[in-house]
């Protein structure tokens, strides 16, 4: 009877073990990874014809990112539809890049998509190519509508802000589901807070478009819980007001089941 007392024990303690063990691992997914850093380097003067390298810089926490599951970058010319998608090399050293020519002169924008430990992020930089165009040529209806905002926001330099957006959210998100859409400002070297940062967040056939508050969780970094509904293709807007601060961006996310 004492023996198989003590097996009894015996076999308690075991699952007990094995028990706490798989909270220990299911409870890390309570405490997801700290947040990609992602810094877009290009030089300083870029010219037509001239190839180029650009780099995505990627940090987690304090550690370099050397195994990435996946950095491209988009890249394309300012009021143009077309996107070019170009998947990075790893230089194993927290860095990947690609070479690039720009076949005429203009504002040009590059995001580096950037998916690692279960984290995603897509920074955004403008780049001016100097050329037989220039950087800050526009069309009549451009100009209009330059105008026009002009008149809406004095002294407002939306065109000139600069501001740099790195948004996060998970690589995997599953409609019905609160996830945390994050995006860190900044403007130079600067961190942008005590701004005014708002989700505009609607899918292809809406005509409705959602607004989140988002709260300043760290200096210049801002954060909104947000549960899609649908498994759909959905647009992001990032607005974000601060002085003569007036900006926005916009990123797509793809919801899954």
């Amino acid at each position: 009877m004492k023996k198989t007392f003590l097996f009894l024990i015996s076999i308690m303690v075991l699952m007990t073990a094995c028990s706490v063990g798989q909270e220990q691992k299911d409870g890390s997914l309570d405490h997801p990874p700290e947040l990609l850093e992602v810094s877009i380097i290009t030089p300083e003067k870029i010219e037509t014809s001239q190839e180029i390298t650009i780099i995505a810089e990627v940090i987690q926490g304090e550690e370099k990112v050397i195994d990435a599951d996946e950095v491209k970058f988009e890249i394309w010319k300012s009021g143009q539809e077309n996107h070019e998608m170009i998947p990075a090399h790893n230089e194993k050293d927290g860095t990947y890049s690609i070479k690039k020519k720009f076949s005429e002169g203009g504002n040009y924008f590059i995001v580096a998509h950037t998916t690692a430990n279960r984290m995603h992020s897509m920074p955004k930089k403008e780049v001016i190519v100097d050329g037989g165009e220039s950087g800050h040529s526009h069309t009549h209806d451009e100009e209009n509508e330059n105008q026009d905002q002009q008149s809406d926001h004095d002294h407002n330099d939306h065109h000139n802000s600069e501001v740099s957006f790195d948004f996060h959210a998970p690589s995997t998100i599953k409609s019905n589901q609160p996830v945390e859409l994050s995006v860190k400002l900044s403007q130079g070297d600067q961190s942008i807070s005590a701004a005014n940062v708002r989700f505009e967040i609607w899918h292809e056939n809406d005509t409705k478009h959602e607004f989140i508050e988002a709260k300043e969780t760290s200096s210049g970094t801002y954060s909104a819980d947000y549960s899609f509904p649908a498994n759909e293709h959905f647009y992001v807007k990032i607005h974000v007001e601060k002085g003569n601060i007036h900006d926005h961006t916009e990123i797509t996310v793809d919801v899954k089941s």
